[in-house]
C-alpha cells in the first residue's frame, strides 16, 4: 500500500502588485470583508422559471469552467447545454454538499485570491433548474463562449524541465502518492519569478506539492527505486524556497512574482514533485512538466513562514473531539500574505486566528468541513496587517470516531502523529513579510528557540530557514 503525506499548495506566494509595507493597526475595509458573490439573483427573478441560457450557463462558466472545459482537469466540461442538462444530478448534488466547486474556507474570511464560492441562494438555483427539468431557454441570452488556452498560463517559460520517464499508474486501487525528482538544469545561480505546473495527464493528477533540494538526498531516494519516483516521505532537505510556498490545484495559476520578491536557484538543485494520483480503471502514463520564469534582479525582501502545530499528536480511537491548539506572539510587525492549514483524514474544524494587543480579533483561516482531498494555499487580496505583539493561534479539532466519513479506519483505530496519510498531522503555515531585513532576523532569532526546544535540533538544524521550524503544543480530549 502507498503512502505520502500530502502538503497541497496553489504556486503561491504574494500576488503581484506595488508591495510597499503599510503601518501596522490599519484595519480592512469594509468592501474587503464584505465579500458578495456575484451572479446573485434578485427575488423578484427567482420566482421565474430557471433556465441554462440565463441562470445557470453563467455560473457555471464562471465558477466550474476553469476545470469543466474540453482538455480541463476535471473528468467531464461543463460549457455547453448538453453537458450540463447530461451531469445535472450531479451539478445539484455536489453543490449542495458544496463540495463543488472545491473551496473550504469560510466565505466571510479573507478576502483571498480565488475567492468565488457558490452562494446559497446559487445553490438553489441549481437544485431548482433540475427539479424543474433543465429547461434550455433562449440561447441568445447565454454568455459569450470563453476559451481557455492550452498553452502556458504566464507565458513562454524561460526553462521547463519534465520527468524523463512517464510513471505508469496503476489501472485499480486506492489513491497513490508519489515523489518525483527532476534535475534543473542550470549553469548559474538564477532568481524565480514564478512557476507553472502542467500535470501531463489532468484525468488523474488530483494535486502536487513541490518544494526544492538543493541536496544530493532526494535524487539518491529516487534512484532507490528502478521506477520513475519513490514512494514514501519528502526529505527534509526539500524545503520552500525563501519562504515561499509552491503547488498545484486545478484550475489555479499563480501570477508572476512581483521582481523584488524573487527567489533564488542555485546550480546543482532538484525540483521535487509530490502528487496525488487517483486510478482511473485503466493504466495511465503521467509526465507533469514544470515551466520556470527568471528573474536577472535579486530579491529586495524576503518571506517567513512561520509554521504551527504539534509534532505529538495521539487520537484514541473514537475520539470524536481530540483537539490541538498553538499560539505565537509576534516579535515585529507583519504582513500575512498567505495561510495554508494542514492535516490528514480525521481532522474535522481548522481555525487560525490573529488576536491584537488590544484583545479584538482578526479571522485567518476558519474551515469548519475539512477535506483533505483539497488543500489550498489561501493568499490574502490585501495582506493582513498585524502589530508587533498580535498573537497568532490556531486550533484544529478531530473526529477519529466512527461517525466521520472520511476516517480511512473502520472501525476506527488510535491515531498519531506521522507524515503517512493513515496518521494525522496538525500544520497552520503563516507565511508572512515583515518591514525590513532588520526585522526579519529579529523574527527569526525570536521564532528559533521555539522549536528548537521542542524538536531538539542541534546546532546546524538551527540555522535552516524558517520555512522548516515546526512549533507545537499543548493538545487536550473532550
Amino acid at each position: 500500500m502507498k503512502f505520502g503525506c500530502l502538503l497541497v499548495a496553489i504556486v503561491a506566494s504574494v500576488s503581484a502588485g506595488p508591495r510597499g509595507f503599510q503601518p501596522s493597526g490599519a484595519s480592512q475595509s469594509a468592501g474587503a470583508r464584505g465579500f458578495q458573490p456575484s451572479g446573485v439573483r434578485s427575488p423578484q427573478r427567482l420566482a421565474l422559471q430557471v433556465t441554462y441560457a440565463k441562470d445557470v450557463a453563467p455560473l457555471l462558466v464562471d465558477r466550474c469552467g476553469m476545470c469543466h472545459h474540453p482538455g480541463g482537469s476535471a473528468p467531464f466540461s461543463l460549457l455547453t447545454y448538453a453537458d450540463a442538462k447530461r451531469h445535472g444530478a450531479q451539478i445539484a448534488a455536489a453543490t449542495k454538499r458544496r463540495f463543488m466547486p472545491p473551496w473550504k474556507a469560510d466565505p466571510a474570511d479573507g478576502p483571498f485570491v480565488g475567492q468565488h464560492p457558490l452562494s446559497d441562494v446559487e445553490i438553489l438555483l441549481l437544485q431548482r433548474w433540475v427539479d424543474e427539468g433543465a429547461a434550455e431557454g433562449d440561447p441568445r441570452d447565454a454568455p459569450s463562449p470563453r476559451v481557455w488556452t492550452e498553452g502556458w498560463q504566464l507565458g513562454k517559460p524561460d526553462l521547463v524541465v519534465t520527468l524523463p520517464q512517464p510513471y505508469t499508474l496503476p489501472a485499480e486501487g486506492t489513491d497513490v502518492f508519489r515523489i518525483f525528482v527532476i534535475p534543473i538544469p542550470v549553469d548559474a545561480a538564477t532568481f524565480v519569478r514564478g512557476l507553472e505546473f502542467r500535470p501531463g495527464n489532468p484525468r488523474v493528477v488530483h494535486h502536487a506539492n513541490i518544494r526544492v533540494d538543493a541536496t544530493p538526498v532526494s535524487r539518491r531516494l529516487d534512484a532507490q527505486d528502478p521506477a520513475p519516483g519513490y514512494d514514501g516521505l519528502i526529505a527534509r532537505s526539500a524545503t520552500y524556497p525563501d519562504g515561499h510556498f509552491l503547488g498545484w490545484t486545478p484550475g489555479q495559476v499563480a501570477p508572476l512574482l512581483p521582481k523584488d520578491l524573487a527567489w533564488r536557484l542555485d546550480t546543482h538543485t532538484d525540483l521535487v514533485v509530490q502528487l496525488h494520483m487517483q486510478p482511473s480503471g485503466k493504466p495511465e502514463a503521467v509526465a507533469p512538466s514544470v515551466g520556470l520564469y527568471f528573474s536577472a534582479e535579486p530579491p529586495t525582501r524576503t518571506p517567513a513562514m512561520l509554521r504551527l502545530g504539534r509534532q505529538n499528536i495521539d487520537v484514541p480511537a473514537g475520539d470524536a473531539r481530540y483537539t490541538i491548539t498553538d499560539s505565537y506572539v509576534l516579535p515585529v510587525d507583519v504582513e500575512v500574505e498567505a495561510v495554508q492549514p494542514h492535516a490528514h483524514y480525521r481532522l474535522r474544524d481548522a481555525r487560525g486566528v490573529a488576536t491584537l494587543p488590544d484583545g479584538s480579533t482578526k479571522p485567518l483561516i476558519t474551515i469548519r468541513d475539512w477535506d483533505f482531498r483539497w488543500q489550498h494555499v489561501y493568499r490574502f487580496v490585501t495582506p493582513l496587517r498585524l502589530p508587533k505583539g498580535a498573537t497568532l493561534s490556531m486550533r484544529y479539532a478531530y473526529d477519529n470516531s466512527d461517525a466521520n466519513p472520511r476516517n480511512p479506519q473502520q472501525p476506527p483505530s488510535r491515531a498519531r502523529w506521522g507524515q503517512r496519510s493513515s496518521d494525522e498531522m496538525g500544520d497552520l503555515w503563516i507565511q508572512v513579510l515583515t518591514r525590513d531585513e532588520r526585522d526579519l532576523d529579529r523574527l527569526s532569532s525570536d521564532f528559533r528557540p521555539k522549536v528548537a526546544a521542542v524538536l531538539h535540533l542541534d546546532e546546524a538544524t538551527q540555522h535552516c530557514p524558517l520555512d522548516f521550524f515546526v512549533t507545537c503544543s499543548s493538545a487536550s480530549s473532550g
